[in-house]
């Protein structure tokens, strides 16, 4: 834990304004703000997704939150006194990093949606490096604000993955079953 505290204060060191709200503000968007602007946006676009979505967060959620409580690890301005709390006051764990698996979800979700918009090969790796700079720029804004270590972070990330991705293959797996089933009953 001292290399990650390490982390939190070296990011801690450059503290200013600019950054304070900056990440303040990119935190925000790694959680229900980011929900809500991506269920508008599969609402408007692909509404089956924003179900898909929410039911797939939802697990999300239940996992990250259940895993808080049985780890109960303390946030790390309350383990070191000379990291701050910056921004909104926080009262719960901080094993695993909720904010991230939020952004990871958003993320994994919103490539995989562009990934069907998108065929060529340079615009998929535009938008997988622009969702992976979103979840990282998250992760790091919550350890700037000193509300997570690095091993938070990376656990919601890997968490929130796994989750996604299961919840896209059952996805799928159900939108072939439905296809399955409206072929044998018009007779292809």
């Amino acid at each position: 834990m001292d290399f990650e505290i390490k982390i939190i204060k070296f990011l801690q060191s450059g503290r200013s304004q600019f950054f304070d709200v900056s990440f303040q503000m990119i935190s925000a968007i790694g959680s229900v703000i980011g929900v809500v602007a991506l269920v508008l946006f599969f609402l408007k676009f692909k509404a089956k997704m924003s179900f898909w979505f929410l039911l797939t967060y939802g697990f999300v959620f239940l996992t990250i939150n259940t895993i808080k409580l049985l780890v109960s690890r303390a946030r790390p301005f309350a383990v070191c006194d000379d990291i701050q709390n910056i921004g909104d006051s926080v009262t719960d764990f901080s094993f695993p990093s909720g904010h991230a698996a939020c952004a990871t979800a958003i993320a994994i979700f919103m490539a995989y949606f562009l990934f069907s918009k998108f065929k060529t090969t340079s615009m998929r790796v535009c938008v997988g490096l622009s969702c992976a700079l979103y979840v990282g720029l998250v992760c790091l804004s919550r350890m700037y604000l000193g509300k997570h270590f690095l091993t938070d972070v990376l656990a919601g990330v890997a968490i929130s993955a796994v989750i996604c991705i299961a919840g896209i293959m059952f996805m799928r797996y159900c939108a072939k079953k439905k296809e399955t089933k409206n072929e044998i009953k018009n007779g292809n």
